[in-house]
């Protein structure tokens, strides 16, 4: 595993760095990027070494803000500065692919104009909420929600770490994501 990480770093790392940093095309250039970040996420799960929670909050943070931005849509982001408290390597991997994916629907499916992501620590879990006030999930895809592969992935990544993700919608009223994680 380790070997892998090193090869994926140094090899992978370095192509797709020169890629970003000489490509002529913003589209090429920003794909890269991306490709970039998720082979170092890829990196260091397999390392195995433990993220401070505080840290990987501020890692979340910045990116969801940065894509939410993007997109028109405000974040509100909370949670305390003083956690001391470590992931897994395995734990902060899925559940940076967990808050990506929920990122990805707010973008895609919300219609949001804004949305609050609260982080914290409850009797020996993580617990992250995320809600927004957008649409809602429509009636009609109640019950099939788990049949697509987004829905259905951060549930399943979610158990995998002994936690769960439940999200709760309506029509009108936003959709709200808590995804518990134990430490």
């Amino acid at each position: 595993r380790k070997r892998i990480a090193a090869d994926l770093h140094d090899d992978l790392g370095a192509k797709l760095l020169t890629i970003v940093h000489t490509s002529e095309s913003d589209r090429i250039s920003t794909l890269a990027r991306e490709a970039l970040e998720e082979m170092r996420l890829s990196v260091r799960g397999l390392t195995g070494r433990a993220v401070r929670l505080a840290d990987a909050l501020g890692d979340w943070r910045a990116e969801v803000v940065s894509r939410l931005a993007q997109a028109g849509i405000e974040a509100d982001w909370s949670a305390p500065d003083d956690l001391t408290q470590t992931l897994s390597a395995r734990a902060y991997v899925q559940t940076t692919r967990i808050l990506r994916e929920a990122t990805s629907n707010i973008i895609k499916h919300s219609g949001a104009s804004r949305c609050t992501f609260h982080g914290a620590v409850k009797r020996g879990d993580f617990v992250l909420t995320i809600q927004d006030n957008g649409n809602g999930i429509p009636m009609e895809l109640d019950g099939k929600l788990d049949r697509g592969h987004g829905m259905a992935s951060m549930k399943h990544r979610a158990k995998q770490l002994q936690g769960q993700c439940l999200v709760e919608s309506g029509p009108g009223y936003g959709t709200v994501i808590r995804l518990t994680i134990p430490l």
